[in-house]
């Protein structure tokens, strides 16, 4: 996969989505994102484990392109970047991240 074609990649995952993690396995910021995700109470996520694709250096880039960032997690709701693993464990402290799950009707009302 060339970088035009990561590029194109993420925008079209990111925005047929809803929820998209860009991630590595062992990756601990990449494991306490998922984890705050299914906390607040988010049950389908699409997960991309990058050390599992042969074009996940390719991704890598074209995330670092598209948000300054070029370490995993990158987080998505609705198309959207939220940040990397800090930056949603500093919303969901906040409560951030439940109300924006909520306004964008990605949790149930009771949770």
């Amino acid at each position: 996969m060339a970088a035009k074609t990561a590029l194109h990649f993420v925008r079209s995952v990111t925005r047929s989505n809803n929820i998209v993690v860009f991630s590595k396995t062992a990756c601990s910021f990449s494991i306490m994102a998922k984890k705050l995700l299914r906390d607040v109470g988010v049950s389908e996520m699409v997960v991309y484990e990058l050390e599992q694709r042969e074009d996940g250096h390719f991704i890598q880039d074209a995330l670092k392109e598209l948000t300054g960032r070029g370490t995993v997690p990158n987080v998505f709701v609705k198309g959207q970047s939220i940040g990397g693993g800090m930056e949603t464990a500093e919303l969901y402290q906040s409560g951030k991240l439940k109300q924006l799950l909520q306004d964008h009707g990605l949790l149930d009302e009771n949770q």
